[in-house]
């Protein structure tokens, strides 16, 4: 190659590299597509031994006569979690921590609130209505145990679409496939549930599982 055809693809070519690397760094940041699965009974007992996850995204409340929204970060593992909510209706930042029979609630220049769950203190400072020990399960697109499921439908990849259970609706959509050893999870994206006149709408940004 002549030294005056080096000037003439040396540009494209850098461009062509540039490109490659952004494209492997977006891939190592993106989420996997969703994989179908073979087996639900398998799927769904590999979701239930998760021991430790996180999640950060959006959480809307819709309820009669108001709605809101808050963005969430919530730890979990079987001792102990974590539920972080920013903005809930105007009212700043309610941060909830929980273990066995103990839950307290903290917010910026107020005592912290203790209570036995966190859904009294969650519908005493907010007015929302939130299964949250249920939800720790529905979350990851399973049943709760120990409850009985009225209604359960999969879609076309074997994943959980609409489940029916203690008297809430909750419908999967947008799965991610997640990093999980050295495999991967299908977990959900978005999730909405619903009770009554009461509706809530998870939009799951990123799953971590430990």
């Amino acid at each position: 190659m002549t030294l005056s055809s080096q000037h003439k693809f040396a540009p494209a070519y850098s461009l062509a590299i540039v490109l490659l690397a952004l494209l492997t760094l977006l891939g190592g940041c993106a989420h996997r597509l969703p994989q179908p699965i073979d087996d639900w009974s398998s799927h769904e007992a590999r979701v239930q031994k998760i021991s430790h996850w996180q999640i950060t995204g959006k959480l809307g409340v819709r309820i009669p006569g108001d709605n809101g929204s808050a963005n969430l970060r919530w730890r979990y593992d079987k001792r102990h979690y974590s539920l972080d909510l920013s903005g809930p209706f105007g009212q700043g930042r309610l941060l909830i921590s929980g273990k066995p029979g103990r839950v307290t609630l903290q917010q910026p220049g107020e005592a912290p609130l203790m209570a036995d769950s966190a859904e009294a203190l969650i519908y005493q400072t907010t007015g929302w209505t939130l299964p949250v020990m249920q939800l720790a399960y529905w979350v990851r697109g399973v049943p709760a145990p120990h409850q009985p499921v009225v209604r359960m439908e999969q879609d076309e990849s074997g994943l959980l679409a609409q489940l029916e259970q203690a008297g809430w609706l909750i419908q999967y959509q947008d799965y991610q496939s997640v990093p999980s050893g050295i495999s991967h999870l299908q977990l959900p994206g978005r999730i909405t549930a619903s009770y009554g006149d009461v509706r809530l709408t998870l939009i799951i940004r990123q799953w971590q599982l430990d």
